[in-house]
């Protein structure tokens, strides 16, 4: 039996083999434009208007299923009009419920793609400060943190924000609750409980 089973893996095997050989004539070819897609900007504009008051309207947390189609169409829309002053607007609301549905690398994406093609972009403190913050609390990428809080405070100098900068840099070792439980002995020990 195992002498079947050891010539049937041989023959099998074999097969493989020789069907993956080097004979192959056919190239392949690699598509390196992107064709352009028709987009009915009015229906779209409609559509993502919808959208955005089903969200603003909604009393309690909007439905997951409209938070991540708003994810989707606020891309979109900073895809389709990239030159419309809105667009860095929509990719930070992208961001911001990107964190809300606990997707916090696709928030950092967002960030990055507003740093880099919108560099005159109004908020652009904010969403420097958003990257770090959100590397440090929610990747726990210490290192990258650490740099994005540099990096910031050597931009803007005189933020409100450089203080927060220097006090993560100093205490990014510790976990949230660590630095929660370091911050209570402080208090403790200086009188303030």
């Amino acid at each position: 039996m195992k002498t079947i089973q050891f010539f049937a893996f041989t023959l099998l095997f074999s097969s493989i083999i020789f069907s993956c050989g080097s004979e192959a004539t056919d190239e392949v070819t690699i598509e390196t434009e992107i064709p352009e897609i028709g987009v009915d900007t009015t229906e779209f504009l409609s559509n993502l208007s919808a959208l955005e008051e089903r969200i603003n309207s909604s009393i309690d947390m909007p439905k997951e299923k409209d938070l991540k189609e708003a994810i989707t169409a606020f891309q979109d829309f900073a895809a389709i009009f990239p030159e419309d002053p809105k667009a860095p607007d929509y990719l930070l609301k992208a961001s911001d419920i990107s964190l809300t549905t606990d997707q916090p690398q696709m928030s950092v994406n967002l960030l990055d793609q507003i740093i880099t093609k919108y560099p005159n972009y109004k908020r652009l403190e904010d969403v420097k400060f958003n990257r770090a913050s959100h590397l440090d609390f929610e990747l726990r990428d210490t290192t990258l943190a650490k740099e994005a809080y540099k990096e910031f405070m050597e931009q803007y100098p005189n933020s409100p924000l450089v203080n927060d900068c220097q006090s993560r840099i100093e205490n990014i070792r510790y976990s949230m609750e660590e630095l929660t439980e370091k911050f209570m002995q402080e208090l403790e020990a200086n009188g303030g409980l």
